[in-house]
């Protein structure tokens, strides 16, 4: 059984705009940057056997940052890229109510089986991702694995994990930026041990000088 600790990657500027940023390459934000630093503290101590990254900027950064405190080079990984949004990349959800309401309900309702227009389904996301997580399993035995990615694709992940439908994801799970979760492989599946933990970002958390944390 390996712990695989599943990272979204820091804030960006769209994130505090709260626009729609998918496959747009949109970088960290200083905030974003800081955030990944106070993470990678934490983390630190844990003894990974290996890292995984998008390869989209935002999260390759915070996964450099993980990288200069974990002492591992981030292996670039395809399917763990965002959802790919389409025609509502760089939008808010007020903007597309305005000029596309009717496709704005329907993904809002399904968004597992609804696509933005261009873009591309959370069913289809969720099989991407999960593709390359449930593999990994039996693969890495030595230690615990780090995944760092983004809100849409971690929380299919976890929608996979827990056996909750595609369709329900945006109101079912929230995810931070830079937060921090926790799933265990198990013989018949996965185990969630901790979800959307920020902990690290709180003023008054004092980060572990060296003992691993034992989730």
């Amino acid at each position: 059984m390996a712990l695989f600790y599943l990272v979204r990657h820091g804030e960006t500027e769209w994130n505090a705009e709260k626009r729609i940023c998918g496959r747009t390459d949109v970088p960290l934000s200083p905030t974003g940057r800081r955030q990944a630093e106070k993470l990678a503290a934490r983390l630190k101590p844990v003894p990974f056997e290996v890292l995984y990254s998008s390869p989209l900027e935002r999260a390759l950064a915070s996964a450099r940052l993980l990288s200069s405190a974990v002492g591992l080079e981030p292996i670039l990984e395809e399917r763990l890229v965002e959802l790919d949004y389409g025609q509502w990349e760089g939008k808010t959800l007020q903007e597309i109510a305005r000029y596309d309401p009717e496709t704005l309900r329907a993904w809002e309702n399904d968004p597992g089986a609804v696509a933005p227009p261009g873009g591309e389904s959370g069913a289809a996301a969720q099989q991407r991702v999960v593709s390359f997580l449930d593999p990994l399993a039996g693969r890495h035995t030595r230690g615990p694995v780090l995944v760092v990615f983004h809100k849409t694709v971690c929380r299919l992940a976890i929608c996979h994990v827990l056996g909750i439908p595609a369709s329900q994801y945006r109101r079912r799970l929230v995810m931070d930026n830079a937060a921090l979760s926790v799933i265990q492989s198990q013989p018949d599946g996965w185990q969630l041990i901790t979800y959307n933990d920020t902990a690290h970002l709180s003023r008054t958390y004092r980060t572990p000088s060296a003992r691993p944390e034992q989730f």
